[in-house]
């Protein structure tokens, strides 16, 4: 625990713009031991307590200055590296534009932006989002902006983390809710998603390794974008509980996809799983779909090379009536262990090769041995691109 401290003159700088002038405006004065902690208020005590660590983040924050503000309708703008600690309520936005890494830890904050993305980073090293232990935290957008472009309630243009254990809810009322245009990670917290487009959407990578996640979006629920640049748009889920209903995909990769572990109940979707390269060596999925289940579909970058590989795992697929796919592959579909349960007309569907060495299957309550492609009588043979 970090004792308190007075303000420490040359060590934090807070220059105060009041609400008919502008937004609040946090620098940080630069120092060799930036350890003093202080109110943007500039005067008195403080008892922040945050860690000077954060899982999967090689910053060190207890040699960065950590700074108490209480949020005001004016906003707030922050240009230094450090810890931002939040509290209160604002019609205003959280900017955040800084040369070195930003930590905000949200102690209980209603941000209910007037003006564009609620939290919007326009720069920085990296920038962590941690929900303060006991927390509740509320943020939501405008739903008209003068950039478009700033499609996010929360918004990053560069590396961002969500860890913590508090709890957060997004609402989006312009398009999606959290948009990391770079790195995208979900670490910890309890989150509730309201979109009326897509919910979490990491453009390089999307990484969720724990958390408790409830997604409700218009279109897509968790979605990597990069469909441009080799080697990104890519997806990986190794733990966590997701809870998602999907008025499209539910989780969309433009590249890869990947699951290890966590706790997946896709409660309704079209598209349940999608991705040109999809491997699932672990979780527990339930899954729920009106047109295919998984499915390995070319995408603007990767037009060959299409898969499914099943290696783990715990996976339930109900699928709706009519020409519907629970499994189905552009290229080829691989199970090599785990535990399917399926409920479709159609449980398979691939146009490479089909292979099946472990695991154990069941299509409509029954035993599956061997993998026939449209052994249900599907819409014909082979994927839908």
């Amino acid at each position: 625990m970090r004792r308190r401290t007075k303000i420490a003159a040359g060590v934090i700088t807070a220059t105060l713009l009041l609400a008919g002038c502008g937004a609040t405006t946090l620098e940080a004065a630069s120092t060799s031991t930036p350890t003093a902690v202080a109110s943007t208020a500039a005067t008195g005590e403080t008892t922040s307590t945050v860690s000077s660590t954060v899982e999967g983040v090689d910053v060190d924050w207890s040699t960065l200055p950590t700074t108490e503000v209480t949020l005001t309708d004016a906003g707030t703008t922050i240009t230094a590296a450090g810890t931002y600690v939040l509290s209160g309520s604002t019609t205003g936005q959280v900017v955040v534009n800084s040369d070195g890494a930003v930590r905000l830890v949200l102690n209980g904050v209603t941000i209910a932006s007037s003006a564009g993305a609620a939290i919007q980073v326009d720069g920085a090293e990296l920038t962590v989002i941690e929900l303060a232990e006991g927390s509740t935290n509320t943020v939501s957008d405008a739903a008209t902006r003068s950039d478009e472009s700033i499609d996010g309630a929360i918004y990053s243009s560069d590396d961002l983390y969500i860890t913590g254990s508090g709890s957060l809810s997004v609402t989006s009322n312009f398009a999606d809710a959290i948009v990391g245009k770079d790195d995208l990670s979900i670490l910890g917290g309890t989150i509730a998603v309201t979109s009326v487009d897509d919910g979490i959407r990491g453009k390089d990578s999307l990484t969720i390794t724990g958390g408790t996640i409830t997604i409700d979006a218009a279109q897509d629920a968790l979605k990597s974008s990069n469909d441009t640049d080799a080697g990104k748009g890519v997806l990986t889920i190794t733990g966590g509980q997701l809870t998602i209903r999907a008025g499209d995909d539910a989780i969309k990769a433009e590249q890869s996809l990947s699951i290890t572990g966590g706790t997946i109940d896709i409660q309704t979707s079209v598209e349940g799983i999608e991705a040109p390269v999809i491997v699932i060596d672990g979780g527990t999925i339930t899954l729920n779909a009106s047109d295919d289940g998984i499915n390995a579909s070319a995408s603007a970058i990767v037009t060959s090379g299409l898969s499914i590989t099943i290696n783990g795992g715990d996976i339930s697929i109900t699928m709706g009536s009519g020409d519907t796919d629970a499994i189905d592959s552009n290229g080829d579909l691989t199970i090599t262990g785990g535990t399917l349960n399926i409920t479709a007309q159609s449980p398979f569907d691939y146009d490479g090769t089909g292979t099946l060495t472990g695991g154990t299957i069941t299509v409509n309550g029954e035993s599956v041995t061997a993998l026939t492609n449209q052994m249900m009588g599907g819409g014909g043979g082979g994927g839908r691109p």
